[in-house]
């Protein structure tokens, strides 16, 4: 059986659809609703774009994660990546879009046990195309997977699943810098480089934000965000955010969840006209 772009999300929905596998762990429901994938080819330009826009010594292409893992050269023509959106639940969107303060406890828990769902699933699609005779790396499972400090961004990674998403043709992105799919923004994202010459996603979009409404005057995930992290003018400040996350956000978790693990907000990304879809279509 030949591997193809349909056989490929068939096996990313499939998992998904595993409750075993999609789940919060410690609350019923699953973690995310069923995944939208795209497809790039490591020759992009905008890979080498990112890469040189970013730091050029620290951020791979996706050849580079091959080679690294694997000892070889990999000619970029014939090297893919699939990404993946995993949309948040309408349950989980609701009880959040109620909160003003800190998201829901559901939320937190699909940060933690979702993600690790997301992990998962990318380092269990990094195998299944092995075991059917392809080099595949999933960067977010790599030991070699970083982070580090920037002057210019505040923090970086070494691979970002968002900007990955963004070049597979699956959103562009918002003021507060989360990406809009057409399954909104509220949403992780995964993604796993594979040795196969698969056909990309044509991308629907010209510019980086096509999907925000700012330039037009929104202002919603402004005023959502409870640390004043967002502005029009300047976007979105990270190291206000993380700020939050744990002088404010951290201890509301303890009193009014008792929970005491890994806390994070995204109420930008929820009461937002960017929470399911593309604002406007």
């Amino acid at each position: 059986m030949s591997t193809t772009n349909a056989s490929i999300e068939n096996w990313l929905r499939s998992y998904m659809s595993d409750p075993q596998k999609n789940t919060m762990k410690e609350l019923p429901g699953p973690a995310f609703d069923l995944p939208s994938v795209g497809f790039s080819r490591a020759d992009d330009p905008l890979y080498a774009f990112y890469q040189k826009h970013i730091d050029p010594d620290f951020y791979r292409r996706p050849e580079q994660w091959l080679e690294s893992v694997y000892g070889h050269a990999f000619d970029p023509a014939n090297v893919s990546v699939i990404s993946w959106v995993l949309p948040q639940t309408a349950d989980t969107r609701a009880k959040s879009r109620e909160c003003t303060d800190c998201p829901a406890m559901e939320w937190q828990m699909v940060r933690v046990h979702g993600e690790a769902c997301n992990r998962s699933m990318a380092k269990a699609l990094e195998e299944h195309l092995v075991s059917q005779g392809y080099e595949a790396v999933a960067p977010m499972c790599s030991p070699e997977f970083t982070w580090a400090k920037s002057e210019q961004f505040t923090l970086v990674s070494n691979w970002s699943e968002r900007h990955t998403a963004f070049i597979s043709g699956l959103g562009t992105f918002g003021l507060c810098d989360g990406l809009i799919s057409h399954r909104g923004k509220a949403a992780r994202y995964g993604s796993v480089i594979v040795h196969l010459p698969l056909e990309a996603t044509k991308r629907p979009y010209t510019r980086y934000n096509e999907y925000c409404l700012a330039e037009k005057g929104c202002t919603a995930c402004i005023d959502r965000c409870p640390a004043g992290a967002i502005t029009l003018e300047g976007g979105h400040d990270k190291a206000k955010c993380q700020a939050y996350h744990k002088d404010v956000i951290a201890p509301i978790c303890h009193e009014r969840y008792g929970y005491d693990g890994y806390s994070v907000c995204g109420l930008c990304q929820t009461g937002v006209p960017c929470e399911c879809g593309i604002p406007g279509r």
